[in-house]
């Protein structure tokens, strides 16, 4: 289950699952030898840095401007081509050079499929780790190498069902804001193009988000430090959360988390840059949670 669908690789058998119950829909993916996005779309983005090689986009209109058709293509240097079809919710891939299943695995899941449901106003997808705490989903949000990846490693060594070591989907729901689990695969070394080892503990339940720790790290000599963030800090925090950002979301995406940053609590974590001091933190956090539990 992926963000709470059924990714259903027709062409490949190896990467074939049994579907799992809950599911919110399947979504076949399709080999198409004759695919050309360049001939699809007329629009594509320079080539940028991506997954640990580039990759570029490609769409009918710019992705500053807002569009209804949220079909797009993403185009993998020498390893594969991506078209997502907004009829029928269908995924069709080309092959390249430098194919490998693992490689199409990794960018329908680490990539592609998030953004097309956020251009899709699914979810909001967000770049962070996140574990459960007593059944409660908390969020590790830090700048890149900022330690989500090291935090959401050590929770999970320690028993926490994962969500996400990477991008967790946010849905609204009324007046909360639910954490819809990504995929069930950990890469705590962010070796590119790899997803990682597969992880049991993973949820297959969409909860309320119940806080999210911003980790900032200190000097190895300095103290533990836990506060909670309140006005616009909150809003900022989310800068660098994104997943991924074009111009025409900017002004929803804004309101968005302006919004949710209202209803849920933010805590900055301020912690020596130290391996050995991880189970300090970890208390740290887990104290925090059952003081606001209790």
């Amino acid at each position: 289950m992926i963000y709470h669908y059924h990714i259903d690789f027709k062409d490949e058998t190896t990467l074939q699952t049994t579907p799992q119950k809950e599911i919110r829909g399947i979504v076949p993916i399709i080999e198409d030898r004759q695919m050309d996005l360049a001939r699809i779309f007329p629009v594509a983005s320079d080539w940028r840095p991506m997954g640990g090689t580039v990759a570029r986009y490609h769409s009918h209109i710019p992705f500053s401007q807002e569009h209804s058709d949220r079909s797009w293509g993403l185009e993998v240097k020498d390893i594969l081509s991506l078209l997502y079809s907004s009829e029928g919710d269908t995924i069709y891939y080309r092959k390249d050079k430098a194919y490998r299943p693992d490689r199409l695995r990794f960018w329908v899941y680490h990539t592609f499929f998030p953004i097309s449901l956020e251009r899709r106003g699914i979810y909001h997808i967000l770049h962070v780790g996140s574990v459960e705490v007593a059944g409660r989903p908390i969020l590790f949000s830090a700048p890149s190498f900022g330690g989500k990846s090291t935090m959401t490693d050590y929770f999970i060594r320690r028993g926490h069902t994962m969500l996400s070591d990477d991008a967790l989907g946010i849905e609204q729901r009324g007046e909360e804001y639910y954490a819809i689990a990504s995929y069930p695969f950990h890469r705590p070394y962010r070796e590119p193009e790899v997803l990682g080892y597969p992880v049991e503990n993973f949820a297959t339940e969409a909860k309320p988000l119940h806080t999210v720790y911003i980790l900032n790290k200190s000097d190895e000599t300095d103290e533990i430090a836990i506060r909670e963030i309140k006005g616009i800090e909150k809003f900022k925090a989310f800068h660098f959360s994104s997943f991924v950002t074009f111009n025409y979301m900017k002004e929803e995406r804004f309101g968005f988390f302006t919004q949710m940053a209202t209803k849920i609590p933010m805590v900055e974590v301020t912690y020596p840059h130290d391996l050995s001091r991880l189970p300090e933190v970890y208390e740290a956090i887990i104290a925090q949670e059952e003081s606001r539990l209790s």
